[in-house]
C-alpha cells in the first residue's frame, strides 16, 4: 500500500445503501480548506471552530448547486483520529448523495482513501501503537460481547503496555550480558543468577501469553458443538431450532444429511459453531461413508457433543454403539421428540453421569433449556474477564519466535558459550516483540494488516 503522508485522504465511512445518516471523512492537511469551498453554513461564520456541528448545504463549487442538508464538523490536528486536520460531513444516508458529495471532494484535490488508511495515519503518526490499530479491526468484526471485550482490552493500551513490561525484562537482561562483553577484565560485579531469572521470566511471561492463544482463538473463531447420533432422531431439526433459521434440510427420511452443515450463534455473549452432521450408522454408500467419517474425525476437535436419541423409541443398539464411540469427550445428550411417548430409560444417562435435555424440535419445548445447557457446559471453559488474552494468529507466530529466541539464550548461558552469542539471542526476541507493537515493521507488514479494513476506517 503506497501512502503519501502530505495527501489528503477521504471516503465514505458508512455502510453502501440507504439509512438515516451518511459520513463522508476527509483527512489530511487541505481537510479545513477543502470544507471551505464545499460548505455553505446556514448561519454565518467566520472560521470554523473545532470540534463543533454547523448545519449548512454541501454545494458544488463549478455550479453552486446543492447537493445535500448536512451537518459538518471540522476537527483540528492534532488531536483527532489521524493526529491530522479531520473533517467529517454528515449527510443523509443514501448512496447517491454519498457519492456526489465524495465526488466533489475529489475534485478539490483529495484522494480516495485506500483500505485502512486512516488507522494506518494514525498508526504512523504515533496516535496508536500498531497491537491497537489491529484491535480497531477486531472490534469491527466482533460478534459476540468476549470477542469485543478483548478487543477494547487491547485498544485500551492493556497489551501494548505488558509487551513494554516484557521488553524492559529483556532490555535489562541484555544490558547485563553486555556489560560482561565490554568489561572482560574489569572488576565488574554482576550476578550470573539475575541474569538467568530475568531471561527465564520473561520466557515464562511469553509462554503464558502463548498458552492464552487457545483461548483467544475460541472467542475469536467460537466453540466448535457437533451435533451427533443415529439417522432421523431429529439433529437436523435440533440445529434450525438452536440457529432460529431454516440451515438444515429435514425430511422424514433417514440419511437425509451427508455432508456437515454448520452455523454460528451467539448464546449469552459466547460465539458457538453449531455443526449438524450425518447420522452414525452402518453406511449405505461411499457418500454416506464419507459423511460419517468426517464427523468421526471431527469428533476430538469439538468442545462439546450433542449426543441426540430418539425418546419415542429409546435406547437401540445404534445408540449404545455410538455412546462408546464418544463416551470419553465432552457429552451432553439430548432426549429428542418429547411431544411422542417417551421411552428412554432415564437410568442409563444417570448411571453414565451424563447431562441431558429433554427437547421436541417440532414444537419448540425444551429448546430454551438446550441453549441454556450449551452456554453452562461452555461458560466453565471461557476465560475471566481482566487476564490478557492473544486472538490475533500473527502475534501468535512473533510469540512463538520469540520463545525461541529466549529459550536459545538460556541454552547459550547454561553452557556458558560466549556471551556475543547470547545477546545476540535477546537482540533478536528484542526486535521480534518489536514486531507485534510495530516499533519494527516493513511496507509488506502494513501491506498485509491494513488491507484488511474497510474503505473510511
Amino acid at each position: 500500500m503506497k501512502t503519501e503522508k502530505d495527501d489528503t485522504i477521504c471516503a465514505i465511512s458508512t455502510p453502501p445503501g440507504e439509512a438515516g445518516i451518511g459520513i463522508v471523512r476527509i483527512s489530511g492537511h487541505s481537510a479545513y480548506k477543502i470544507l471551505k469551498k464545499i460548505f455553505r453554513p446556514k448561519a454565518k461564520t467566520g472560521e470554523f471552530l473545532s470540534r463543533k456541528f454547523y448545519l449548512g448545504r454541501i454545494v458544488d463549487p463549478r455550479t453552486e448547486r446543492a447537493v445535500d442538508e448536512v451537518l459538518a464538523v471540522y476537527m483540528k490536528a492534532p488531536k483527532t483520529y489521524t493526529r491530522e486536520d479531520v473533517v467529517e460531513i454528515h449527510s443523509h444516508g443514501g448512496s447517491y448523495v454519498q457519492q456526489r458529495i465524495l465526488s466533489i471532494i475529489l475534485n478539490e484535490g483529495a484522494r480516495l482513501a485506500e483500505p485502512g488508511e486512516f488507522t494506518k495515519r494514525a498508526f504512523l503518526n504515533g496516535r496508536i501503537d500498531l497491537l491497537q490499530a489491529e484491535s480497531v479491526l477486531a472490534i469491527i468484526q466482533s460478534e459476540s460481547e468476549r470477542e469485543l471485550d478483548c478487543a477494547l482490552a487491547q485498544l485500551d493500551g492493556r497489551l501494548s503496555k505488558k509487551m513494554g513490561m516484557i521488553k524492559e525484562e529483556i532490555k535489562t537482561a541484555l544490558a547485563l550480558v553486555e556489560a560482561q562483553i565490554d568489561f572482560p577484565e574489569e572488576d565488574v560485579d554482576i550476578d550470573h543468577a539475575e541474569i538467568k531469572s530475568r531471561i527465564e521470566r520473561v520466557r515464562k511471561e511469553v509462554s503464558y501469553l502463548l498458552d492464552s492463544y487457545s483461548t483467544g482463538r475460541i472467542i475469536k473463531e467460537g466453540y466448535l458443538v457437533l451435533i451427533v447420533g443415529r439417522t432421523n432422531v431429529g439433529k437436523s431439526s435440533l440445529l434450525n431450532e438452536i440457529v432460529l433459521k431454516e440451515k438444515a434440510i429435514v425430511t422424514p427420511l433417514p440419511g437425509t444429511t451427508r455432508d456437515l452443515i454448520e452455523d454460528v450463534v451467539i448464546i449469552k455473549g459466547i460465539k458457538v459453531k453449531i455443526v449438524d452432521t450425518a447420522g452414525i450408522r452402518d453406511p449405505r454408500d461411499m457418500v454416506e461413508r464419507e459423511g460419517i467419517e468426517r464427523v468421526r474425525r471431527m469428533i476430538p476437535e469439538a468442545d462439546l457433543l450433542l449426543w441426540v436419541v430418539d425418546g419415542s423409541e429409546g435406547l437401540l443398539i445404534e445408540d449404545i454403539k455410538i455412546y462408546e464411540e464418544i463416551k470419553g469427550f465432552n457429552v451432553l445428550c439430548v432426549i429428542n421428540k418429547i411431544d411422542l411417548n417417551e421411552r428412554v430409560d432415564i437410568d442409563f444417562f444417570m448411571d453414565k453421569g451424563l447431562s441431558y435435555v429433554k427437547t421436541s424440535a417440532l414444537t419448540g419445548e425444551g429448546i430454551s433449556d438446550l441453549r441454556d445447557a450449551i452456554f453452562k457446559n461452555l461458560d466453565r471453559k471461557s476465560p475471566k474477564k481482566g487476564g490478557f488474552v492473544i486472538t490475533n494468529a500473527r502475534h501468535r507466530d512473533i510469540l512463538l519466535k520469540t520463545n525461541e529466541f529466549l529459550g536459545r539464550a538460556i541454552s547459550l548461558f547454561d553452557r556458558n558459550i560466549h556471551n556475543e552469542l547470547v545477546a545476540f539471542e535477546l537482540k533478536e526476541a528484542l526486535s521480534a516483540i518489536g514486531e507485534i507493537t510495530g516499533e519494527v515493521y516493513s511496507d509488506e507488514i502494513l501491506e498485509e494488516i491494513f488491507s484488511r479494513f474497510c474503505i473510511g476506517k
